[in-house]
């Protein structure tokens, strides 16, 4: 057991006072609540995998076994994350809608993330290693109050981490693998008091991201939690652990076996494909890539990583803990997977977060009174200015003035008309504005000795600022991201012309426009080479008169406004 005078970590009974819990489900029930603003998909992965889910609800058993856009494989992941979106649309589409159903599921993988993340930091934070310095007199933190202060610590800072923002609202396997990730953590972590148990879950999850992504996915967070099982002091039952959660990567066989079993053929090919993508991830980093990977690393997980480093030097006593190495090993081989996988490092950077998010809450105790105020002063003043900046920009969207920041905002897409949001949006982006203000004050004249109150204040700046964002201007966004109104002005003209939508041929379509035309536009492509239709896409300086002498181009159809895209619909003479 360690002694109390070697915790960096001071935290009185009034610091450690509770957060209340209906402002926290508050806080992340509104972190999720703009994902239902717009009934629109905006990225090309979110389209891919949207494509894919809706195609699985109203597909066959193969399309449940094996991923794909109307046909067209989409093997770069597992089919796990793309199951349960199918499954909201098939059980909430036809009450709120597909889209919405879909993003449904978004909320789903925030809730088990955030859950994770704070179980997690509750169980590690109640252990003797990481408790705060005993007062000579009394008044320190009860071991209960302090374990929840530091898992609402880490809670609220996973919120008002950037990267959390794009990963959450624009749905993709990401949003899945961070929560499986999570949970994997969590696993270890529980498996500390409760073997079976926590080992079961750990087991489980790191099966569930090599079903969600890729065999090599699950590989590397095995690897993490090996390692923090080895370097964790438990020398009682470490071994049983690691051989428990092994065996549990067996989940991914079961789903190669029955495929092959119901669809050989289409089972070869596509596993095949799967298998090849996920090898030749396995890449190092090229050198050129690592200022790239500086440079986000840095912003994406902000305010985690200088807390992180804070709390690991803070703690550098107890390095060899669990508090501090459970966290700190899967730190060091989410960075690893990184630096050594080829796959889209956007995407892997956010496995950081949940571990990180450990760290940085240990950091913030172990803070001293000077130093306290830092998140406090950044976060009231940072999303103070960006508040003030969105609604300066709303201003001259709507009203022209001043012209160069109209002019600016406008032409991300010009045929937004007309400019401005709806009555309900408007009053929301109030009400979110008088409440950040109210917190502000609430800070400044207050004076709350919290422990939570920087964490609350980053969590619930952007949030607020990403509520103000989207209700301010989600029409404009949708002008500029959606496929759709691509799509309908093609359905049009092939209405007009009286063209088949099952008798058009794909060419260098992606899969994300693949997935835009079959749903919005109801397009079944034909897979024979022969098709007498095309749809071709192309670069806005194709010059349509080098096209092949045996076809002609009927239309043209623009990409999103500033896109380099437009769409040729061909056909054979």
């Amino acid at each position: 057991m360690l002694s109390n005078h070697s915790s960096p970590a001071v935290v009185s009974a009034s610091a450690a006072g509770k957060l209340p819990r209906a402002a926290l489900i508050a806080l992340l029930a509104a972190f999720v609540l703009p994902l239902f603003f717009s009934t629109d998909v905006w990225s090309g992965k979110s389209l891919i995998s949207f494509g894919v889910a809706w195609n699985m609800a109203n597909g066959s058993l193969a399309d449940w076994l094996l991923p794909n856009v109307n046909g067209f494989p989409a093997s770069d992941v597992g089919p796990l994350s793309f199951w349960f979106a199918a499954l909201s649309i098939k059980v909430f589409g036809p009450l709120f809608g597909n889209v919405e159903a879909f993003h449904i599921t978004a909320g789903l993988w925030f809730a088990v993330t955030t859950a994770a993340i704070w179980y997690s930091t509750y169980l590690l934070s109640r252990r003797d290693e990481a408790q705060p310095v005993s007062f000579a007199f009394g008044g320190e933190a009860a071991r209960k109050d302090y374990g929840r202060l530091v898992a609402d610590i880490a809670v609220l800072l996973t919120v008002g981490t950037y990267g959390i923002i794009a990963a959450f609202h624009e749905l993709t396997p990401v949003t899945c693998l961070l929560a499986f990730s999570a949970l994997a953590f969590y696993g270890i972590v529980l498996s500390l008091e409760y073997l079976w148990r926590g080992s079961i879950i750990a087991g489980l999850a790191i099966g569930a991201i090599a079903l969600a992504s890729s065999p090599g996915a699950g590989l590397w967070c095995f690897f993490g939690a090996w390692v923090a099982i080895f370097l964790t002091p438990d020398y009682t039952s470490r071994s049983k652990r690691a051989v428990l959660t092994y065996l549990w990567l067996c989940d991914r066989d079961a789903l190669a076996d029955f495929s092959f079993c119901c669809f050989p053929a289409e089972a070869t090919e596509w596993f095949k494909s799967w298998i090849s993508i996920s090898l030749a991830a396995l890449s190092p980093l090229p050198a050129d890539e690592y200022l790239w990977l500086l440079k986000n690393i840095s912003w994406l997980t902000f305010p985690l990583w200088p807390l992180a480093l804070w709390g690991i030097y803070a703690w550098r006593d107890q390095i060899r803990q669990a508090p501090l190495i459970i966290p700190l090993s899967f730190s060091v081989v989410a960075l690893c997977s990184v630096i050594f996988t080829g796959t889209e490092l956007y995407s892997t950077l956010l496995f950081l977060v949940p571990s990180l998010s450990v760290l940085a809450a240990l950091g913030v105790v172990s803070l001293k009174r000077s130093r306290e105020n830092f998140l406090d002063l950044y976060s009231g003043i940072i999303y103070t200015l960006a508040v003030i900046a969105v609604w300066v920009y709303f201003f001259a969207w709507t009203q022209g003035v001043p012209a160069k920041m109209a002019f600016s905002i406008t032409r991300l897409a010009p045929d937004v008309e007309p400019h401005g949001t709806s009555v309900f949006l408007f009053l929301l982006a109030v009400i979110a504005t008088l409440l950040w203000i109210a917190i502000v004050f609430w800070r400044l004249f207050k004076h709350p000795v919290f422990s939570w109150r920087g964490a609350w204040m980053a969590g619930t700046g952007l949030t607020a600022v990403w509520i103000i964002v989207m209700s301010l201007f989600v029409n404009l966004i949708d002008g500029a991201r959606s496929m759709k109104p691509i799509v309908d002005n093609f359905k049009a003209v092939a209405v007009e012309n009286k063209i088949p939508l099952d008798k058009i041929g794909a060419s260098h379509l992606t899969l994300s426009n693949i997935a835009a035309f079959n749903y919005w536009g109801g397009v079944n492509f034909d897979k024979q080479a022969d098709a007498p239709w095309i749809l071709r896409a192309v670069d806005r300086d194709y010059d349509e008169n080098t096209l092949d002498l045996r076809y002609e181009v009927v239309d043209v159809f623009q990409g999103r406004p500033r896109s380099s895209e437009k769409f040729l619909l061909i056909r054979r003479k």
